[in-house]
């Protein structure tokens, strides 16, 4: 059976969570409100992403479609 589909969950996870670091870096450096803002917004649908990405694995993994 093809897994490219868990490779490609893998590769989303990553750059989620990629994502979230930069943007966590973002709000310590961010200068004003509407920086900080726009970035707590990222954070918050970057965990989002991650939380469901990790989800997603473990359902294949009870599913017997992960490697």
């Amino acid at each position: 059976m093809n897994r490219k589909f868990n490779e490609n969950i893998l590769k989303a996870l990553e750059t989620s969570q990629d994502a979230l670091k930069i943007c966590k870096q973002a709000m310590e450096d961010a200068n004003d409100e509407t920086c900080r803002a726009m970035y707590s917004s990222i954070i918050r649908d970057c965990e989002k992403h991650v939380k469901m990405l990790k989800g997603e694995i473990d359902l294949h993994k009870v599913q017997k479609k992960w490697d």
